[in-house]
């Protein structure tokens, strides 16, 4: 089985990393392929930026054509995972919807930790999904220039955070909104249960995998009636 990864970014200094962590929650058996947008897109660019969007896609239909079975969308704002269900006949799974289906399984309500403080970036998926399990959405004080410039900051900010969503929220399942925090989720919630706060905690990417892993097992892809393939143009505009 192979199974494609999108990162939303065209900097390289991220690709070994993130191949190490998709590669260590595979199964073996399990070839994990990454792979960056073109340099052509900022490397300051957010993910969420609308100019992205067709470069997103053109990498989903690479990774089909490079004969991927499954493609993830290193992001947890799955952006352009609905509009490249329609590109290609292979599953393509957003971490942050995957988390927050698993969320419900193993909770009532779940609070999302999310680092920028535009929240509506995540709220928005919540509400196309009509997911009502929401308990909240919080703030992670440290930022994404946090998250990427110390583990331990961001572990503390993480737990202060869950434990806020726990008390105050009533969240019964925590999701760090960052995929850059995936190494730190189980630390997370072993800390979390440390302090007699008994919730688990869902990471993004481990959850994109397995999910990927089931649906190409199952020989399951999107329907074509929920997503059509396209009706006029279905290659690249140069």
């Amino acid at each position: 089985m192979k199974i494609g990864v999108v990162l939303p970014t065209s900097d390289p200094d991220l690709l070994a990393g993130r191949q190490a962590l998709y590669a260590g929650w595979a199964r073996p058996g399990t070839e994990i392929s990454v792979r960056l947008l073109d340099n052509r897109v900022p490397t300051e660019a957010d993910p969420s930026d609308s100019f992205v969007l067709p470069e997103i896609l053109h990498q989903i239909v690479e990774a089909e054509q490079d004969t991927a079975d499954a493609v993830i969308v290193d992001c947890m704002e799955d952006p352009g995972v609905e509009e490249g269900r329609r590109l290609v006949n292979i599953p393509v799974i957003g971490p942050g919807h995957a988390a927050m289906n698993l969320a419900s399984v193993l909770g009532y309500k779940f609070s999302i930790l999310y680092p920028l403080q535009q929240t509506i970036l995540i709220e928005r998926l919540v509400v196309h999904h009509h997911i009502s399990m929401l308990a909240s959405i919080r703030y992670l004080s440290c930022g994404l220039e946090g998250i990427r410039s110390s583990d331990s900051a961001t572990l503390e900010v993480l737990e202060q955070t869950a434990i806020t969503a726990i008390i105050e929220d009533g969240a019964h399942v925590i999701i760090p909104a960052c995929t850059l925090t995936s190494h730190l989720v189980q630390q997370l919630q072993e800390r979390l249960h440390e302090k007699d706060y008994p919730v688990p905690v869902v990471d993004g990417p481990s959850t994109a995998v397995k999910l990927a892993e089931a649906l190409v097992d199952l020989d399951l892809s999107p329907s074509r009636v929920t997503y059509p393939g396209p009706l006029g143009i279905s290659r690249r505009i140069a």
